[in-house]
């Protein structure tokens, strides 16, 4: 009577097969779940860098009696509030008054630049504010992304603003 089984050679080798099959999903599935948390973090930051260039956008828009430097703009919110957005080492603040924020998370975002660029009036209206008044306002960006695994990105954009109260002529803040 023959016997029926399996010799220690045959066993060994399906237990190598099996491992060596369990080790390639393993690591193809840390590998998955690595790029996603590198994905979502990148998302969050760019979502961050989103909500912070929005904000810029919509108080730029609204405002007026602009002044501007190379790094710094104040001026007037529509409900006569000062603002004032400039950046102070790699942090972009946003001031309303004495109170002030920093517009970007500064666990996901590092400001390595921040520009601002305005077109300069060429009128001859006889009011003073349409003379100097900004009908364009250009923000430039030089951002570095962040990680939780220490890996960084650099985002480089620009974003153009044309104040719809670059007009006024008067104060509107009595």
């Amino acid at each position: 009577m023959k016997n029926k089984g399996y010799t220690l050679l045959e066993v060994t080798i399906v237990i190598l097969m099996l491992m060596l099959i369990l080790t390639t999903i393993s690591v193809i599935y840390v590998n998955i779940v690595k790029s996603t948390v590198l994905a979502n973090d990148y998302y969050q930051a760019l979502e961050n860098v989103r909500l912070g260039t929005e904000k810029i956008w919509r108080v730029l828009k609204y405002g007026w009696n602009f002044q501007a430097s190379s790094s710094t703009i104040n001026f007037r919110k529509k409900d006569c509030m000062l603002v004032t957005i400039n950046l102070v080492g790699s942090k972009l603040n946003y001031c309303e008054g004495s109170i002030c924020s920093s517009l970007f998370d500064e666990n996901l975002v590092k400001v390595n630049n921040f520009l601002i660029a305005t077109d300069m009036s060429n009128t001859t209206q006889r009011y003073t504010y349409f003379q100097y008044a900004p009908k364009i306002i250009i923000l430039y960006y030089n951002l570095e992304i962040k990680s939780r695994r220490g890996l960084t990105s650099t985002l480089e954009f620009e974003q153009a603003v044309a104040p719809l109260n670059s007009v006024y002529t008067t104060s509107t803040c009595q």
